[in-house]
């Protein structure tokens, strides 16, 4: 039996389905308006979890791992940590992967 680790995760296991947001970090350090965005999406009660954009469009932004950080830790709202694979090589993406286990 797979132990669910996550609300997404438990909801999938139960069978139910589930809905889930999106978020887009802007080109800055400012994250007021994503994190207005993600308590509006958990006040609906009906989303499970949202995924943080890595480099939306291809345009840098801030970290999708620190964004991811920052939101869950503001707002309570379950994060999906989106991390892209175009533009970081193996080193690289050693490190995000470690950055984030070591966040939890």
């Amino acid at each position: 039996m797979v132990q669910a680790f996550s609300n997404l995760m438990k909801n999938i296991l139960d069978g139910k389905f589930v809905y889930t947001g999106e978020l887009e970090p802007h080109k800055s350090m400012d994250l007021s308006e994503v994190i207005s965005w993600a308590k509006t999406l958990k006040e609906t009660g009906k989303i499970v979890a949202a995924n943080v954009t890595d480099n939306p469009k291809s345009v840098g932004s801030i970290s999708s791992l620190v964004a991811s950080y920052i939101i869950q830790r503001e707002t309570g709202l379950e994060i999906i940590y989106q991390l892209r694979c175009s533009d970081r090589n193996r080193l690289a993406l050693i490190s995000d992967l470690l950055g984030a286990a070591a966040l939890g």
